[in-house]
């Protein structure tokens, strides 16, 4: 008769005795509740605008029930099946949450976030996602006023910009807060267009003409359609958010620009990279009531934006690749939600790949951000050229002149308010005449030892606040080996 059995260490066993083993070596472990229980990690906050977030870091989901206790007021959080190592508490003091406490409650974890008033609040659960942790998240609202008044604030600034002529420009940074995008090779995407949307910003706050506003000001969590919302706020004519790139093959590089599709995305890499931006945005905010009416009035809407859009993202791509030699990724199109502006031109521009060495290292130097910023600032001037909402730099000079000579003379007044409607010159040109024209050129200057900021404003003729405020320098100290950008003007003569 045939034995079924295993050769351990020169002995036969049979083989019901290995099972037998296996079976009650899993007992403990099926009969131990840590087993089962999921782990709270870390507790961390954000502070937008209009809400702060409080993210509760887990190893798995647990079942949370949440309720409100006053005097003070305070948000009690309690998961069941969520373990935690001692104590813990988290200040916070932004004039929504005054802290965050934590500790084991009952075969689970309480959360406990006392707030400065009584605040809405909204609790849900994200799976883990791209390599991120799962978390339990929890959104406090700032009080209706302060955001009604922060929109009325955008509301007066951009009415300000529009009765001065200017092209206003939102430039959105990716990510943020909570979600910090990719992370390869030692970068964080949402620092990285941070930088490069602040440097863009304020080379555009230099221009006659322009002024530039951010979605985010800082590294807090902003809903995609908030972003929306802020470029509306703004009145803005011209929307960029500003991204890196990934990709599971790190040979992949080269800079992309996309604008909205009508259809969808072009490629596969387009409609991935399309979900993966857009599922960071959790919550969904809807026009109607119903799905279809907001597919419909959206797309009725995009018209003007969608053939906008392309004609700059055509102009930003030949402008990225020009000033930073990077490869020429093309222009894509897909549905992001933040390019979904009806009646602004918007794009997404991605500066490179960070899961690429050689483009990873680019992207850290600050010199290569300043590169892509000066691109973006040249096709922004580019695309503007020739429309007829801005003054030209020469009719806004005749313009300071003529306020500033027509104070001292009624005579100078008369004769403004004649010519009022009518082009006004600099000076007569006699026929024959070439004309000037007054544009800007981007020059980045190494300091040298002995170099003040009074030298560099005369050897270029530009004003010290002028450098300043494209530098983002809110101090007149320089150093050697810094690297500053100065918008030179570039007189043109046909």
């Amino acid at each position: 008769m045939e034995r079924n059995g295993l050769k351990l260490g020169g002995v036969f066993v049979p083989i019901s005795l290995v099972f037998l083993g296996l079976l009650l070596l899993s007992l403990p472990a099926l009969a131990s509740p840590k087993a089962r229980w999921s782990w709270l990690k870390g507790v961390r906050h954000w502070t937008a605008p209009d809400h702060t977030r409080v993210v509760l870091d887990v190893t798995g989901p647990g079942k949370a029930r949440v309720f409100r206790l006053y005097h003070p007021t305070r948000v009690v959080v309690d998961i069941k099946g969520l373990r935690v190592r001692g104590r813990g508490r988290e200040k916070v003091g932004d004039g929504v949450v005054r802290e965050v406490r934590w500790a084991p409650e009952r075969g689970g974890v309480r959360v406990v976030l006392v707030l400065e008033g009584n605040l809405k609040h909204h609790l849900f659960y994200l799976k883990p996602y791209m390599g991120r942790t799962a978390r339990y998240v929890v959104d406090v609202q700032k009080p209706e006023k302060v955001v009604v008044q922060e929109k009325r604030q955008r509301e007066a600034a951009a009415a300000k910009e529009k009765r001065e002529r200017h092209f206003i420009v939102v430039i959105d940074p990716g990510h943020g807060g909570d979600d910090p995008g990719a992370i390869h090779n030692g970068i964080v995407e949402k620092r990285v267009v941070f930088s490069i949307a602040r440097r863009l910003a304020n080379l555009l706050n230099t221009t006659p003409g322009y002024r530039a506003y951010l979605t985010r000001k800082g590294d807090y969590y902003l809903p995609l359609r908030k972003r929306v919302e802020i470029a509306h706020d703004y009145k803005a004519d011209l929307f960029i958010s500003i991204h890196c790139n990934a990709a599971p093959n790190r040979r992949a590089r080269g800079v992309m620009v996309f604008a909205l599709s009508n259809r969808g995305a072009t490629d596969n890499v387009s409609r991935m990279l399309a979900k993966i931006e857009n599922t960071a945005d959790m919550m969904e905010v809807e026009f109607t009531k119903k799905r279809e009416v907001n597919y419909i009035l959206l797309d009725l809407a995009q018209n003007y934006s969608r053939v906008e859009s392309e004609k700059f993202a055509r102009l930003a791509l030949r402008s990225l690749v020009r000033y930073t030699g990077m490869p020429r990724g093309g222009v894509k199109k897909a549905r992001f939600t933040v390019l979904k502006n009806p009646g602004i031109p918007s794009v997404l521009v991605e500066v490179g790949f960070i899961t690429n060495r050689r483009e990873a290292r680019l992207l850290k130097s600050g010199l290569f951000q300043t590169r892509v910023a000066i691109a973006l600032a040249d096709a922004v001037e580019e695309y503007f050229k020739g429309k007829l909402k801005a003054p030209s730099p020469e009719v806004m000079m005749a313009k300071a002149h003529l306020e500033r000579v027509g104070s001292k003379t009624g005579a100078t007044k008369k004769a403004a308010r004649a010519s009022k409607g009518k082009p006004t010159r600099l000076s007569k040109r006699k026929p024959g005449t070439p004309r000037r024209f007054i544009g800007r050129r981007w020059v980045i200057h190494v300091v040298k030892k002995g170099d003040t900021l009074w030298e560099i404003s005369r050897r270029y003729g530009v004003k010290i606040k002028t450098i300043l405020v494209a530098n983002g320098l809110r101090k007149p100290t320089i150093y050697p080996g810094q690297r500053l950008v100065l918008p030179v003007a570039k007189v043109t003569t046909l």
